[in-house]
């Protein structure tokens, strides 16, 4: 009999959006939903986290507020919107400590401070443990919207930070090894909001997607949607000084740990490559190319040889 563990987050939701038939701007299947106002889109996001599996023994209560928040705007970010604000729905148990829920709603707040957004609402209810589902919403200029596929041969293909950093926060706290960088990039990641806007805004942005599963996925997904092929090159690909470090330390699969792993809140997206100088001014520090839109299939460019790029990644009920 086949279970949600034998199938896996991924069949979940293609079931879910199986003929689905919508009469919005843009329905299931992208990093969010779009709904059409005059020449605008309303975005709207939802994502739900739960204390037990989502967190860290390390993370504070603040730091859990912060995440659930984060996620969210993410997928907003994705879309290259704006954000506006943030409902917020929790599950609690009513022997948690009160100064531990007002930690929890000061990181929402901040978060949501940091990206331009507000607490618009929500709702609290008793249950078991700490259960957070929040819904973003974010406004962009119709014809400006980021979606997932659009990618075109010739395009190029970047990040917005550097990749596999959550996974060696991860290691981090496993291992117990001192690196606060990229702890703090798993517990409190930052979406990418402003990067989404300035990749809306440039014009020369095909595709886009954040890397919450993983890059091999969101790089998967975005040609499939695309109908395209990309081909990565490893040595472009950023990572920071304390990643390659918990890496060497804790002797990790490099590459699943980079590719594979997830929990970043960058952004991945394709490009015409005549924007390239104009989005390396946009953007700054938060331009990584790593790759074109090319080839027969997706593959990675790593000393001299072609590995092939599986389209997998984080994945609920499986991982």
């Amino acid at each position: 009999m086949e279970t949600l563990g034998t199938i896996g987050e991924k069949a979940i939701v293609r079931e879910i959006i199986k003929n689905s038939q919508n009469k919005v701007a843009l329905g299931p299947g992208d990093d969010a939903a779009a709904i059409k106002i005059g020449n605008q889109c309303l975005v709207a996001s939802t994502d739900i986290m739960s204390k037990k599996t989502h967190t860290s023994a390390e993370m504070s209560y603040y730091d859990i507020g912060w995440f659930a928040a984060a996620v969210n705007y993410s997928d907003v970010a994705a879309m290259g919107a704006a954000p506006l604000g943030i409902l917020v729905s929790m599950m609690m148990d009513r022997n948690l400590p009160f100064d531990h829920f007002k930690e929890m709603m000061r990181g929402i707040k901040e978060c949501s401070a940091a990206v331009g957004g507000e607490l618009l609402g929500g709702d609290t209810k008793e249950g078991e443990g700490i259960v957070i589902s929040g819904t973003a919403l974010g406004l962009v200029e119709e014809e400006k919207m980021l979606r997932r596929a659009g990618a075109q041969p010739g395009d190029l293909l970047a990040v917005t930070g550097p990749i596999g950093t959550a996974a060696a926060g991860y290691l981090a706290t496993q291992f117990a090894i001192d690196a606060p960088q990229v702890k703090k990039s798993l517990f409190t990641p930052f979406p990418r909001t402003h990067e989404g806007c300035l990749l809306a805004d440039s014009g020369y942005v095909t595709a886009c997607m954040d890397v919450t599963d993983g890059l091999a996925y969101s790089i998967c997904e975005i040609a499939q949607q695309s109908k395209v092929n990309c081909q990565v090159n490893w040595q472009q690909i950023p990572l920071n000084e304390e990643t390659r470090n918990v890496i060497a330390q804790t002797k990790a699969d490099e590459l699943e740990t980079v590719l594979y792993f997830g929990g970043e809140y960058e952004l991945v997206f394709t490009f015409n490559p005549r924007g390239e100088d104009d989005l390396r001014q946009a953007l700054g520090d938060h331009f990584f190319v790593i790759g074109e839109v090319s080839g027969q299939e997706n593959v990675l460019e790593k000393d001299g040889k072609l590995v092939k790029l599986e389209h997998r990644g984080w994945e609920h009920f499986k991982s």
